[in-house]
């Protein structure tokens, strides 16, 4: 059997971001989230499918032509489609191609299928709905693909029956994460992906799961339960990425990679000794970091944490029940400064919670812990996701129906205390004072913090030269490499994807 797995992405998006990052004076800001990332999931898949035998292709349809779209539909037996909610529209056209024009039997899975399985079904762009987690659902479902009286013995499948959407019940989550196969980054051409990229790298995802209860987060899709790859398979996989693609930096989108603190460690441990000197990635949350995680991150070279910050109100890290304290946030950004890591907050406006006053107690906070970078959103609410049910009377319209992605500015809902526009102002005004951090005094602070830390723990005097004798490979490495550009200095500015702000 020929199985095609597409990943949908909306058009007018896709072109927006193609006007962005092909102008080289324009700054793209927050449209680095727009950044192309081969998809992951349909990747994942992938690598399970061909280890049961099928022939499997996978397309992209941020970077094709609907000419190549069509033609990878077309040579497929079945056609498997993943679909976010801002690409659902997208998703449900490419469904409608596939099963009504071409014959094709027609699966849909990713979160939007997840939370809303009859936005396919009723249109006639599925025969049937994966939901959560498909690393076992669709090996399953495709040799009775065509039978449809065996689909109610698989669990996590909505489909119509007797016109009605029927689902059967939720698959349990997979436990064994080293189990799943080494995902199929083969079958995508990952210089052409990386050429694309305003800052080169690969991506890859060690662990599964989030143990939080953010409002904000789609629990259908980031399951409570944390699961994640042993320290020996987690480095396999980074080891193979650098063999094979040489890339300038490996990217880790897990939903929190250092939940697991000895897990941590042992993973960085494990770079150290197999003298893997590179640049990488992850998102954390500030409260789960200590001085020595943080220490090995730095030594391993993890370059960058991305924080999950959300505000700096006490009263809407409450009501998000984001589970975390200022004075952890302040004592976690003082940590990340005496090691020299680069840290950004990702700060989220637009809570129906949302004051004045808490967008001033954010911007406090940012002045008071200095972060390298901060990205301020403006919150769009997604199905599957609590505050989605208590901002639902509040929608414009469907937002599936809309065109929006997670961090651009689009106005979703009407806010009960602010236009769109005062959002907007105030998120403008946060990016103007982070920029104000960057003044002579605290760039003296920072310098202090390090040098205070150096004097208290002299194993980080060690851990900088070694950490420097190491990276001299790694950039003598990339500078060898088709990434030499990226030490290119007149390019910093916009690869970095900072916003021109000026300080008022």
């Amino acid at each position: 059997m020929k199985v095609a797995l597409l990943y949908a992405k909306n058009q007018n998006l896709r072109t927006q971001a193609a006007e962005l990052f092909a102008d080289d004076d324009a700054t793209a800001g927050d449209g680095a989230r727009d950044e192309i990332f081969p998809p992951l999931g349909i990747t994942v898949l992938a690598g399970w499918l061909i280890k049961a035998g099928y022939e499997v292709r996978l397309c992209d349809d941020s970077i094709e032509s609907m000419e190549h779209v069509r033609a990878e539909m077309e040579w497929a037996d079945v056609v498997g489609i993943s679909s976010l909610t801002p690409n659902a529209r997208r998703a449900r056209e490419l469904g409608k191609i596939s099963r009504e024009e071409l014959g094709k039997p027609t699966i849909l899975g990713g979160p939007h299928p997840t939370t809303n399985p009859e936005f396919f079904l009723d249109s006639g762009a599925a025969d049937v709905c994966c939901a959560g987690e498909g690393d076992i659902t669709i090996q399953e479902l495709l040799p009775v693909i065509h039978d449809r009286s065996k689909w109610e013995d698989i669990k996590s499948l909505s489909y119509l029956k007797d016109g009605e959407v029927y689902s059967t019940p939720r698959r349990e989550l997979l436990d064994d994460i080293d189990s799943i196969p080494l995902p199929a980054y083969h079958l995508w051409d990952m210089p052409r992906y990386m050429r694309l990229m305003v800052n080169p790298c690969v991506t890859a995802i060690t662990s599964r799961g989030c143990p939080y209860a953010c409002t904000f987060c789609d629990a259908e899709m980031t399951p409570r339960k944390y699961r994640s790859m042993s320290p020996t398979a987690t480095v396999d996989l980074m080891e193979h990425l650098l063999k094979t693609y040489n890339p300038p930096q490996i990217v880790l989108f897990d939903d929190l990679f250092t939940i697991q603190r000895k897990r941590v460690i042992e993973i960085c441990k494990e770079i150290v000794k197999r003298d893997l000197f590179f640049e990488w990635a992850c998102e954390s949350r500030i409260d789960t970091m200590d001085f020595e995680m943080l220490r090995w991150l730095r030594k391993a070279g993890c370059v960058k944490i991305y924080y999950g910050l959300e505000s700096g109100s006490p009263r809407l890290l409450n009501t998000m029940k984001k589970g975390v304290t200022l004075d952890k946030v302040i004592e976690g950004s003082k940590l990340n400064r005496e090691v020299g890591m680069y840290y950004k907050f990702y700060i989220l406006y637009g809570f129906p919670e949302d004051r004045p006053e808490d967008h001033i107690a954010t911007e406090v906070l940012v002045k008071q812990t200095l972060p390298n970078a901060i990205s301020v959103g403006v919150l769009q609410p997604i199905p599957g996701t609590a505050v989605y049910e208590q901002l639902k009377p509040l929608l414009i319209r469907d937002v599936a129906e809309m065109d929006f992605n997670y961090w651009h500015a689009t106005e979703s809902f009407k806010h009960p205390f602010f236009s769109h526009e005062q959002l907007q102002e105030a998120r403008e005004r946060l990016l103007r004072v982070h920029a104000t951090t960057f003044n002579l005094k605290n760039k003296v602070q920072r310098k202090l913090d390090r040098l205070k830390a150096m004097v208290k723990h002299p194993e980080l005097i060690r851990d900088y030269f070694e950490i420097r004798g190491r990276r001299k490979r790694f950039v003598k490495r990339v500078q060898n490499s088709e990434w030499s550009y990226v030490y290119d200095e007149a390019r910093d500015q916009h690869a970095t994807q900072i916003p021109r702000v000026v300080a008022d």
